[in-house]
């Protein structure tokens, strides 16, 4: 079994979705959900559920909401130990918009207090680290976590794989990825970060190869419908993976899935070809959901 860190926030999801096209305009009919999210907490269920031994590191808010997330966490198998509990903003909020194709259109985020998640993270890293064999983590963390985890990663000999929750620390301090081993992103964000288009797999491929060139070795680029390509310099190897046509019913968690999966591949030590193919499985699973994660029952469909 898989021993691996998730560092990140938590979130509580508010979904709004419509019945019919929205128009802003307009009061639109529809549906609203409430859930826990957040890249961090996504990603430490999707591992738990694919069957990894999960140490999840965040902070939540000391009350009933906050409870709520250490136990639904802890019902899928993760370890919640190194989670802090806060008197105040311990967690976010996240309010989005979906339209009638279960597509996210907008949406607004509370976020939990940077310092206290900061100081909360270099508390716990100092112990739950020990034995794992991988550590994740949300890249939208301040920039003192990112540099710590790095040099503790470095000197422990961990590999370090970050998932973009949100891209403006990482746009800003783009050198940081050069400490890690594997870096996940969306087409969108791989353009923003190496100021190329992608229109192609091809183009997708180059800008990978582009990104790893300055970053991590093994870096991967998600295309939505056209798959996902990878480069890895490590073995001078690169390829693309496609997906299956699934009908949308929610798309909110599928990266955080699609990272998931394709981590705990390579932590078992498979290679990024098959890595992809679980993680466009799993995500594909999600997509087709109301889910914001990997839950048991979808297992036996994904293998």
């Amino acid at each position: 079994m898989n021993k691996i860190a998730v560092i990140g926030k938590v979130f509580v999801d508010i979904k709004g979705t419509s019945f019919a096209p929205l128009h802003k305009d307009a009061k639109n009919v529809g549906d609203i959900s409430f859930s826990n999210g957040g890249t961090g907490r996504n990603v430490a269920q999707n591992l738990a559920v694919l069957g990894n031994d999960v140490r999840f590191i965040s902070t939540v808010t000391n009350d009933q909401i906050g409870v709520g997330v250490l136990e639904e966490l802890k019902s899928y198998g993760a370890n919640v130990d190194h989670v802090e509990m806060l008197e105040d903003h311990g967690m976010g909020m996240w309010l989005a918009v979906m339209d009638n194709e279960g597509d996210l259109q907008t949406s607004i985020s509370k976020q939990p207090d940077a310092k206290l998640l900061e100081e909360a993270i270099l508390r716990q890293s100092v112990y739950a680290l020990d034995g794992v064999d991988a550590v994740a983590i949300d890249l939208d963390v301040s920039v003192t976590v990112l540099e710590r985890l790095i040099h503790v990663c470095r000197k422990m000999e961990l590999p370090l794989y970050g998932v973009c929750g949100h891209l403006s620390i990482i746009e800003r301090n783009r050198h940081l990825l050069q400490g890690f081993t594997g870096f996940i992103c969306s087409r969108e964000e791989a353009e923003i970060l190496s100021d190329l288009s992608i229109v192609t797999v091809e183009d997708a491929i180059h800008v990978a190869n582009e990104l790893a060139k300055k970053g991590a070795p093994l870096t991967i680029v998600t295309m939505s419908e056209l798959g996902a390509v990878y480069v890895d310099r490590r073995n001078a190897t690169s390829g693309h993976v496609g997906t299956k046509k699934v009908k949308v019913v929610d798309s909110t968690g599928a990266g955080d899935s699609f990272f998931s999966a394709v981590l705990s591949e390579l932590t078992d030590s498979k290679q990024a070809e098959d890595a992809l193919k679980l993680g466009m499985k799993v995500a594909a699973q999600v997509i087709a959901s109301t889910e914001n994660g990997l839950i048991p029952e979808m297992l036996d469909t994904i293998r």
